[in-house]
């Protein structure tokens, strides 16, 4: 699998939400349910491909190897969590001005990230959505919490890259628009 880089912030750490000091900006869900089907729409069925994985600075054995701008970083081949594992992702920014993206885990999430932060302090937490590294913070300390942000350059970078993590339709790429949705078909 080829990964492509994302743009990352200079100063990427993780951080434990406090969520009394972020606004959190406004969002819109893509992904609905029909009480009568019971079904999902069509923004989760071409939902982007989100997954977390374990990483070094050093190469290792089962490592595969990314460049970055500074250098290398080696990630694990297995995902250690994956959007199954998360409740919500919501752009934030706070009180000084820093846009971060800040996610929010279910219970079995907050299990695997406890276990995986807590083995792993020093290692790098990548963030791949559809084959690309957005964010790669250090893991400070074990996170146990079921929340984590990580900074971004800008609002807009906030906004997509947590509209994508929910699955929104009208996540627009980078720097683009979302592309008008197609018409309902006529009776």
């Amino acid at each position: 699998m080829q990964l492509n880089l994302r743009t990352l912030a200079p100063a990427l750490v993780v951080v434990t939400l406090a969520l009394a000091g972020c606004k959190t900006a406004p969002t819109k869900s893509g992904a609905t349910t029909t009480p009568e089907a019971g079904q999902q729409s069509a923004a989760t069925a071409t939902a982007s491909r989100v997954d977390f994985y374990l990483a070094k600075r050093e190469p290792g054995p089962g490592l595969r190897e990314l460049s970055l701008p500074d250098g290398k970083l080696y990630l694990q081949e297995t995902p250690v969590l994956t959007r199954a594992d998360l409740t919500d992702a919501a752009a934030l920014v706070d009180r000084q001005g820093q846009n971060f993206v800040g996610l929010r885990f279910s219970e079995a999430g907050t299990r695997k990230l406890t276990s995986v932060s807590t083995n792993n302090v020093g290692s790098v937490l990548a963030l791949v959505i559809d084959q690309e590294l957005v964010a790669a913070p250090l893991i400070g300390e074990p996170l146990n919490r079921g929340v984590l942000a990580f900074g971004v350059p800008s609002a807009q970078a906030a906004s997509e890259i947590a509209a994508k993590i929910r699955g929104d339709a009208a996540a627009a790429p980078a720097g683009g628009t979302a592309p008008a949705p197609a018409p309902a078909p006529k009776p």
